[in-house]
């Protein structure tokens, strides 16, 4: 007899009790993968922000609109390389279940702007030449299943001059990418189409933000200042910062988040240990008998610890492993709905096997009551008594 299966029998002894402990354990870790990502949502952004990229905003209200006719002074000012403008909608394909934003800018920066995007040259010049064309990220394009070349209709709550709320766009290229999946669901047209189509006058003219391609990171300030500046007595005026800033300063509006997933999952894992080791200590003193036999039959205590130790590794680490991958199919279903908040929203691998290790930490402690159990056991006694 092998020790995986003495390991199994013991856990079918009590079917009900080992199957809702594994699915606490289940539980805990879907918790652990969710809180893990939303972590790295709001920390990891701060790990591919470009330093030399400032943002502007209103300063009343971050997205409130802006006046067009800013950007020519914004661009006028010394170390400004390159800037770029973001107005939008909200909009479906195919139906409400497939709703992305469309972004509309001048298109001819973007990727001087934003150098983590790359476009195929010949893919790039036709969208510069085409009113009605747009590029995808791969990830929109293949959920959506588009290919180059086809024509796009969004539906959209914004109607155009003619009435229609239809509007009609030509993917003519998708760009690439090496930063997390949110990064790859931008769908983004052509300011002009936008402006010129667009049937109510309070939404042309206008943009949400502005982003501007510095020419050295440690004029940040100075670059900001001078922006700001520009529209001091102007309405509305304008706060720029590094992008780093901006974020820094999104995440404080929600507090310590990594204070806040330490100290919720401490608390959930408190609770599974107390849980699982309490389910461990009843299932061995329901034992005491079997476990003396096996002493007698001359099984070193070493091994019978062993046996313990493994018997509560599998339920942790088995239930571990599921609750990751569940978790992990969460966040992929959340995306949707946080990832335009939430820009680094995944479950990572280090978070991954960071939760792995957590299991195996958790399976050892929560043997520890049943191996100080099995060391004050006397076999002699033990057996007379069963």
């Amino acid at each position: 007899m092998n020790g995986f299966t003495i390991i199994w029998s013991a856990i079918r002894r009590r079917k009900g009790r080992s199957i809702f402990t594994w699915l606490s354990i289940v539980a805990a870790f879907i918790l652990f993968g969710v809180l893990a990502a939303v972590r790295y949502g709001m920390l990891g952004q701060l790990n591919i922000i470009n330093a030399e990229r400032l943002v502007t905003n209103n300063l009343v209200a971050r997205g409130s609109i802006m006046p067009l006719s800013y950007y020519d002074k914004i661009i006028a000012v010394p170390g400004v390389k390159a800037a770029i403008y973001f107005d939008g909608l909200q909009g479906f394909f195919k139906g409400p279940k497939h709703t992305f934003q469309v972004l509309f800018t001048n298109v001819h920066s973007v990727t001087r702007v934003f150098t983590e995007f790359t476009v195929n040259s010949t893919q790039l010049q036709t969208w510069f030449g085409d009113r009605q064309g747009a590029i995808a990220g791969p990830a929109l394009a293949a959920r959506m299943g588009w290919t180059v070349g086809e024509t796009i209709p969004v539906q959209s709550q914004v109607a155009q001059t003619d009435g229609s709320t239809t509007w009609y766009f030509h993917l003519d290229g998708i760009y690439q990418t090496n930063l997390p999946s949110a990064y790859k669901e931008f769908f983004i047209g052509h300011y002009q189409y936008f402006n010129q189509s667009v049937a109510d006058p309070r939404l042309r003219d206008v943009v949400f933000r502005y982003f501007e391609r510095i020419d050295d990171p440690r004029n940040a300030t100075r670059i900001s200042n001078a922006i700001d500046a520009q529209f001091a007595n102007s309405s509305p005026q304008t706060l720029t910062q590094p992008e780093t800033q901006e974020i820094v300063s999104l995440i404080r509006q929600f507090g310590n988040i990594s204070a806040i997933v330490v100290s919720v999952g401490f608390a959930v894992f408190f609770t599974l240990l107390l849980i699982v080791g309490n389910a461990q200590a009843q299932s061995v003193r329901e034992r005491t008998a079997e476990i003396a036999l096996l002493r007698a039959l001359g099984f070193k205590p070493g091994r019978v610890m062993r046996l313990l130790v493994g018997e509560s590794l599998l339920l942790l680490v088995s239930g571990a492993i599921v609750g990751l991958f569940l978790s992990w199919l969460v966040t992929h279903a959340l995306y949707p709905l946080v990832g335009n908040f939430l820009g680094t929203f995944e479950l990572t691998w280090r978070a991954t096997g960071a939760g792995v290790i957590l299991a195996i930490v958790f399976g050892i402690l929560a043997a520890l009551v049943p191996l100080w159990v099995l060391t004050r056991l006397r076999v002699a006694e033990a057996l007379r008594k069963s």
